[in-house]
């Protein structure tokens, strides 16, 4: 078995090789680091004297890994037997490193180290002398690999692999309530109170030593039923998006290929999953490997949009799944409709499983949230250590009377503690508890669910609330206001009514051939934005072949025509009548770099093949020959922007009457989308939702600022932040831009001290340009911000 050799992605610091860093996948930072350790005569020596002091070492200890990693002694990583693992936050926690055996070849028998860090393995890599996550342990596979073998595995590959990756489960731990009470008891605070309580009842302060164990105990148990059964939610939302079964290939000893049903959790990297026709969840990340798929991925993106993923082309470069996003299907999102050639198989290959999946780390990031350093928790151990500098002073004090009064010893040591009890309250938690308990059952009433309570504090720092514009402000759905033809360079009247338009003329064709919509059991399916536009023409849409599941590849192309009542013939001179139908050869889908689409299509009734393209008015603009351009263009696209309408520019070119077929298949993207004639303008509504101006109303009035982030026209965006109140009419506003990436937004936010400003702004990404996005800033914020591009 091969392994790979990533340097980069971890470094060994030289001290006995005891100390590794290893870095994120993404960025050139630290993720955490590993330090080794093994059991020695410290831990044997702590552990008799943690027995003799009834646990209380192993108490105190509890809460600082770093500081219980001292009953062990350092040791290289390749001897450890202890991991001490801590992020870049700065928390820690010690692992067990665990042996396993594994015959990777027969009779060759291989030990295997390794440990699990937030659900993540790590095996040892004696060839690097380093830990390595399971993924990285084989070599990585280039296209043309994953492609070739089309038997599956055989058994002794998978049960290597198996052995090696374990099952394929997403499982959220939901805690048992004991374990849930020694973590909130080892709290320090709660040590403080039993403390209290002790003395309090030594000095016959009965009644309010039973108050405080009272609220005490109904607090922590309250807590924990709601902190399990907030975790029992999770486990089950995760669980719901699981499947049942899979079909596989796998390899026999004649070398051929039988099809078993087995679990999904059974599941390994390599295996060739036989996709149903409909209705599937996805149980792992995999690659299409022949025919397509629609997706429906809201799960991950929040996009209910279908998405067409396409089998993997051939190459020689390296397979990565964001790379070829467009042909690998993830973990959780449910499958609509496959199709491929009647009676084939559609295949894919199961490329990561378990937390290693794209559903895998959002489930992680929902667990190990990143720590929020509130001010508030810092300067309540402030708060509590002057009260406690204080309580010893007085002890001092006190300690110093009693002895000069010749007092009963009992009486010095109680009255001398009891201070402490005085000044610091030992009530705290149990008050604090109570609060978050109520504030949980208030957000439980709404579907929010919260399995760290403490966090619950976070809302009351919380300063800037963001947006996506389409779908969260506005509906999902778009309405066809009118549309704008365009006639030697001069832009008509506004069409409302596709019975004013002429049915032959390019336009109309352009918005009926120019989508990516499909049928899916019979109804049309897909982009908001393209069902809007295709049933404004009222035109029909006939895709070939009875079967759905086998309309893929077709020399039949996707066939568009007017209504029964509207369809307009052609007479040859033989008498021939020629139905006025369109096929769409080739379709070139939405690209968000490019803002655009386009598709090849041909009428029965022209000799030649027409392109016709739809996208956002700036990209098309350029795209057109100047000749066919309307002279007022930008103002028109700025006076419906303006209004918050949401403008598609759509244009066309004849192609040569030699261009074929086959042409159309092989012909690039960049060849197609240029020389264009200017058609016109489609004008849509995107209505605010109902809920959108009250909640934005109610978030100004707790002085919590609001932002959109959308990818719109600047000026579309400004008109639906007007619309719902997020700038007021007497505003004035600018406009600056600034480099950056949608990634890094928050702390670009951050930079420019936008965290204590009492106005609101929107951002606008520019998709043409992965790393450029506008800020719009009212005029003070302006004025505080004259340095922004240099921050940015």
């Amino acid at each position: 078995m091969p392994f790979l050799n990533r340097p980069h992605g971890y470094e060994l610091i030289e001290e006995e090789n005891c100390i590794q860093e290893v870095y994120s996948k993404n960025r050139n930072e630290v993720e955490f680091t590993i330090k080794g350790y093994k059991r020695s005569s410290k831990t044997q020596f702590y552990n008799i004297f943690s027995y003799l002091l009834l646990g209380i070492p192993h108490f105190i200890f509890s809460c600082f890994p770093k500081i219980k990693a001292l009953r062990f002694s350092k040791c290289g990583l390749e001897t450890a037997e202890i991991i001490l693992a801590t992020d870049n936050h700065g928390q820690s926690e010690l692992i067990e490193v665990k042996t396993e055996t594994i015959s990777l070849l027969l009779n060759e028998p291989t030990n295997f180290r390794y440990f699990y860090y937030q659900y993540t393995k790590f095996i040892w890599q004696p060839n690097d002398g380093r830990f390595i996550t399971v993924d990285e342990l084989l070599s990585c596979s280039t296209v043309d690999e994953l492609l070739e073998n089309t038997y599956g595995l055989n058994e002794i590959g998978y049960k290597i692999r198996f052995e090696i990756y374990g099952p394929n489960k997403i499982e959220v731990e939901v805690k048992s309530y004991w374990t849930l009470f020694v973590e909130e008891v080892l709290n320090p605070f709660y040590a403080f109170q039993a403390f209290s309580v002790i003395l309090w009842l030594i000095d016959d302060y009965v009644s309010y030593a039973l108050c405080v164990i009272f609220l005490t105990i109904f607090s922590s148990i309250t807590a924990l039923i709601q902190t399990r059964k907030l975790s029992q939610a999770l486990h089950d939302l995760v669980e719901s998006s699981n499947c049942h079964s899979v079909s596989v290939f796998r390899k026999t000893q004649e070398l051929q290929k039988d099809i078993v049903k087995m679990d999904p959790v059974d599941l390994v990297p390599g295996d060739l999953i036989v996709l149903p026709p409909a209705n599937f969840i996805l149980p792992c990340d995999a690659v299409l490997l022949t025919g397509q798929c629609i997706v429906n991925e809201s799960v991950l993106t929040g996009e209910s949009v279908p998405v067409t993923k396409t089998a993997l082309h051939s190459g020689s470069e390296l397979y990565d799944p964001e790379t070829h996003k467009r042909h690998t299907l993830f973990a959780g999102t449910h499958m609509i409709q496959t199709r491929f050639y009647g009676g084939e198989h559609v295949l894919a290959r199961v490329v990561r499983t378990g937390f290693s999946t794209t559903k895998g780390s959002l489930v992680k990031s929902i667990m190990f949230p990143t720590p929020v350093g509130l001010k508030f928790y810092k300067d309540s151990f402030k708060f509590v250590f002057v009260l406690f500098t204080v309580a010893v002073i007085g002890m001092a004090y006190c300690l110093y009377l009693y002895i000069s009064r010749n007092a009963d010893l009992k009486d010095i040591i109680v009255r001398t503690l009891d201070i402490v009890t005085i000044v610091v309250p030992p009530a705290l938690p149990a008050a604090m508890t109570v609060g978050i308990l109520y504030s949980q059952k208030r957000l439980k009433k709404i579907g929010i669910f919260c399995i760290s309570p403490p966090r619950i504090n976070v809302c009351g720092r919380v300063k800037i609330a963001c947006f996506d514009k389409t779908g969260t402000l506005t509906d999902d759905g778009l309405d066809m206001s009118c549309v704008i033809p365009s006639k030697d360079q001069q832009f008509l009247d506004p069409v409302t009514e596709i019975s004013e338009l002429d049915i032959n003329s390019e336009f109309v064709q352009a918005m009926a051939t120019c989508h990516s919509l499909t049928r899916v059991d019979g109804e049309l399916c897909g982009d908001p934005l393209d069902m809007s536009m295709f049933e404004f023409t009222q035109w029909e849409l006939e895709e070939p072949g009875a079967n759905e599941n086998a309309r893929y590849d077709m020399l039949a192309p996707t066939v568009v025509k007017p209504a029964k009542h509207s369809i307009e013939t052609v007479t040859e001179p033989e008498n021939f009548e020629i139905p006025y139908e369109i096929g769409i050869l080739r379709q070139f889908p939405f690209s968000s770099t490019l803002q655009c689409m386009s598709v090849i299509s041909k009428s029965l009734q022209k000799q030649c093949m027409v392109v016709f393209t739809k996208g956002a008015p700036e990209k098309v603009k350029g795209m057109c020959n100047a000749e066919t351009l309307p002279h007022d263009y930008d103002v028109k696209l700025s006076m419906f922007t303006a209004k918050g309408y949401r403008v598609i520019a759509v244009a066309y070119k004849n192609l040569s009457g030699k261009f074929s077929w086959k042409d159309a298949q092989k012909v690039k993207r960049d060849f197609v989308e240029r020389d264009l004639n200017f058609l016109g303008l489609l004008i849509m509504q995107n209505p605010l939702k109902v809920e959108t101006a009250p909640v934005i109303s109610t978030l100004q009035s707790a002085n919590i600022r609001t932002v959109m982030i959308t990818g719109d026209n600047i000026l579309t965006a400004i008109s639906v932040a007007y619309d719902c109140g997020m700038i007021r009419s007497h505003d004035e506003v600018f406009v600056l831009t600034a480099s950056n990436d949608e990634v890094n937004t928050r702390f670009s936010l951050e930079r420019t001290g936008l965290n204590v400003s009492s106005e609101n702004f929107v951002i606008n990404f520019d998709s043409s340009v992965s790393i450029a996005f506008s800020l719009i800033f009212l005029t003070p914020i302006l004025q505080r911000n004259r340095s922004l591009k240099l921050l940015m």
